[in-house]
């Protein structure tokens, strides 16, 4: 039976429908960015194959005229397909057979160093200087990525290819340093907590096993021993209070039912200043000094919070005899009004202040365990300024004293 004349009309729609089914194929089995990786290609492939029938001289005027019009359509969606690939944070760079340049989006650039209107049609180990990703195209074996260094100093990159037909294939590139400084972080917090109950309840442990185990102990013996445990028990407590107030910092929202309200620092201010007394009892001049009556608005709670812990800390690492100043005060330059408290202390070297609000992070260790610190109160001081719309800032020197400064702007004052 003889097979039934297609006009090109219908053989273009059935070629498109073909490559739309490929696409929904592939991606059902991998990602929507591989797919389209994959259909643009083909589409590119369609093109051509519809303007070698033109340049052929196989088709009348009128079918000529059809398959220009449904080239253009073609060309057209292509056209989408490759500004979508820009809009891409991913890199994606197509090859041809050889490992020369056909395309590439911003992302391959930035991430690779390619320049598209120098670099194409060139091959790619003359713009690419990195063994590593020559020797993996070269190996032709794409099961799995590889982690390169990008084209920009210190960040790293997850670099993959696939293959698109015979004679194209694709390098996705992403961006994976954020990741790493994320997964960094996360295994480190979880080190630290780690640590940081491990040696309360080692104290604990040995005690009640010297208790229970160990030869009877006169009573001013055993009473001693139990408030090293109290004592260590508390500061597993404290860690796991502040722990609990970094986690609901950090997943509030700002919603209805947490509206900010008037806080009165000329309210709160003198009760700072006692609740550092009470925990300095007599060691240190504690003054305070209020130069404004303006009000804030933000959460009351998380407010004396931060300003309680900067107070504590200056309590903390102030040496016995020295002088702590807790004051608010108005900028008329910035139009800000300021909390900050200042000390005489040990100070900070210059290098450590941009590390102070890390979790666990500690200028000297056995000082700040010895001091009754968890190592957290500057990070719930930094959520808590974030939230409420302020900043912290530190200035210190030296042997010569800290100021820890919350500053809060025109538009959360209030006269």
């Amino acid at each position: 039976m003889p097979i039934k004349y297609m006009p090109p009309k219908y053989q273009t729609l059935l070629a498109l429908a073909a490559v739309g089914l490929f696409g929904l194929f592939i991606y059902s089995i991998t990602s929507w960015q591989t797919a389209l990786l994959y259909t643009s290609a083909a589409l590119v492939i369609l093109v051509l194959w519809i303007s070698f029938k033109l340049t052929d001289g196989w088709l009348n005027p009128n079918e000529a005229d059809q398959l220009r019009h449904d080239q253009s359509k073609v060309t057209a969606r292509i056209d989408r397909y490759r500004l979508s690939l820009s809009a891409l944070p991913e890199g994606v760079v197509l090859f041809r057979k050889g490992h020369t340049i056909e395309w590439c989006n911003p992302a391959a650039e930035t991430h690779l160093g390619i320049r598209l209107a120098s670099h194409l049609g060139l091959p790619l180990k003359g713009v690419i200087t990195d063994q590593k990703i020559t020797d993996y195209l070269d190996k032709g074996d794409y099961t799995r990525p590889i982690k390169v260094h990008s084209h920009q100093p210190g960040r790293e990159l997850l670099l993959s290819a696939v293959v698109a037909d015979e004679t194209h294939f694709i390098i996705v590139t992403r961006d994976i340093t954020e990741q790493h400084r994320i997964d960094s972080m996360r295994k480190d917090f979880v080190a630290n907590v780690s640590h940081e109950l491990r040696t309360p309840l080692t104290v604990v442990t040995g005690f009640l096993d010297m208790i229970l185990n160990g030869p009877e102990v006169d009573q001013k013996t055993l009473h001693g021993q139990l408030e090293l445990m109290q004592e260590e028990a508390n500061r597993m407590q404290n860690l796991v209070n502040d722990l609990l107030t970094l986690s609901r910092l950090e997943n509030k929202d700002d919603t209805a039912e947490d509206e900010p309200e008037i806080v009165s620092m000329t309210k709160l201010v003198p009760g700072l200043a006692e609740d550092g007394i009470a925990l300095s009892r007599g060691r240190h001049l504690i003054d305070t000094q209020i130069t404004t009556d303006k009000a804030i608005l933000g959460h009351v709670d998380e407010i004396r919070s931060a300003c309680l812990n900067l107070v504590t800390n200056a309590v903390r690492y102030t040496p016995d005899g020295g002088k702590i100043l807790i004051s608010w005060h108005y900028d008329p330059e910035t139009q800000s009004c300021i909390y900050s408290v200042q000390d005489n202390g040990i100070g900070i070297a210059e290098e450590d202040i941009p590390r102070l609000t890390e979790r666990f992070y500690r200028v000297d260790k056995s000082r700040s365990r010895e001091k009754g610190g968890t190592g957290l109160g500057l990070a719930i001081v930094k959520h808590v300024a974030i939230r409420n719309g302020c900043q912290l800032k530190i200035e210190s020197q030296l042997g010569k004293g800290s100021t820890f400064s919350l500053i809060f702007p025109k538009n959360i004052t209030l006269d």
